[in-house]
């Protein structure tokens, strides 16, 4: 009776692991089923020219995982994962961060995201690496869209240049609009910096408090798309640095062409809390921004011209002035880049880069392959 009773005690538990398994198998099928995966995987090859002729090459791999998964007919989870591996004068550096890790809840017409995530306002980078932690609320009212987000911020290790200062706590207010032929986005936002910053143009220690504003404005006129946008940031010092541009871009049959005009104040050209140079609020070439000018005017035209199926040439050319307490520095950048794209998600270029900007010589060159799922 005792070893009946034991052979049913492990019969029980086995058909319990065995439910168990099975339901876990079909809760992950099912995942997997709801989940969309997006990403990318990149490689770089990037050759900068110095003053003394040394070539300086780094190389960089890079892969995006997001996975987006709807918990029920109002909320989404998103995950992201952003690995990175950096190789400079035989020395690697390489990380794994998580990119996002965020709720989106939809109601109302309203739209909430609460956790890590990108951050929705100009005054960050475009390229994904600096994160925010705290939530994003979009709101339509009266035809408009309301905008409200308080997070801290954070750049992933090893993605952040030296005299990089984070900004902490910030407040970002927004009101996103379209009216007619006109689409508009204006942005207001404070933060607190958490460290001393050195050599910027946000220079000096002990930031205890920054505010910025951005205006951006586009509209299609007669085919071609106008895009007017200024934006500053003002420290507690009472340092105004910030950027104005007008841009201007089109297309006749295949070929498109872009033309643009900029200025960055008398403190600086950064736009970005976290001196990122690819912040939507710049203009940047491959090695020169407005960012990295001072008092600065410049000038940039470029166009896009197919040369047989799948191979484009770009062609873009920046030139400009910087005024440094009366003498006029003369600044100036070519990029050429020939891409094949042999499908949406699938293209390699090449890119030879020239100029000079305070007497440093930005020549060099790089290759891009880039996967997009």
């Amino acid at each position: 009776m005792t070893k009946m009773i034991k052979l049913s005690l492990v019969a029980a538990v086995a058909v319990a692991g065995l439910t168990t398994t099975a339901s876990a198998k079909q809760n992950l099928a099912e995942w997997a089923q709801a989940t969309t995966l997006s990403g990318f995987v990149r490689y770089r090859l990037v050759n900068d020219m110095e003053t003394d002729l040394k070539g300086d090459t780094t190389e960089e791999a890079k892969a995006v995982m997001k996975f987006t998964t709807p918990v029920n007919d109002a909320v989404t989870a998103n995950l992201k994962y952003v690995s990175q591996a950096l190789t400079n004068k035989a020395e690697t550096a390489a990380n794994t961060v998580v990119g996002e890790a965020n709720f989106v809840v939809k109601a109302a017409g309203a739209t909430v995201i609460a956790g890590l995530q990108t951050s929705q306002s100009p005054f960050f980078a475009n390229n994904g690496d600096t994160r925010s932690h705290g939530f994003t609320a979009l709101v339509p009212v009266s035809g408009v869209t309301v905008a409200a987000a308080y997070y801290t911020t954070s750049v992933a290790a090893g993605m952040a240049g030296a005299n990089t200062y984070l900004a902490e706590n910030v407040t970002a207010l927004g009101v996103l609009g379209k009216a007619d032929i006109v689409s508009y986005g204006l942005w207001y936002a404070t933060a607190q910096d958490s460290a001393d910053v050195e050599d910027q143009a946000l220079a000096g220690s002990g930031l205890s408090g920054i505010s910025s504003y951005s205006v951006d404005v586009k509209a299609k006129v007669a085919g071609l798309n106008v895009q007017v946008m200024k934006t500053q940031i003002t420290t507690d010092q009472t340092n105004d640095t910030g950027v104005t541009k007008l841009v201007v871009s089109g297309k006749t049959g295949k070929i498109k062409y872009v033309a643009a005009y900029a200025m960055s104040n008398e403190d600086g050209g950064m736009t970005a809390f976290d001196t990122d140079t690819d912040a939507k609020s710049d203009l940047a070439m491959h090695n020169l921004s407005m960012a990295k000018t001072t008092d600065a005017s410049a000038f940039l035209v470029g166009a896009t011209v197919p040369v047989m199926d799948k191979v484009s040439i770009d062609a873009k050319y920046l030139v400009g002035s910087e005024g440094d307490k009366g003498n006029d520095e003369s600044f100036s950048e070519l990029d050429i880049t020939a891409k094949y794209a042999m499908s949406k998600n699938f293209y390699a270029y090449a890119r030879y880069y020239t100029g000079e900007h305070n007497k440093v010589d930005l020549s060099g060159t790089r290759i891009e392959i880039k996967y997009s799922f």
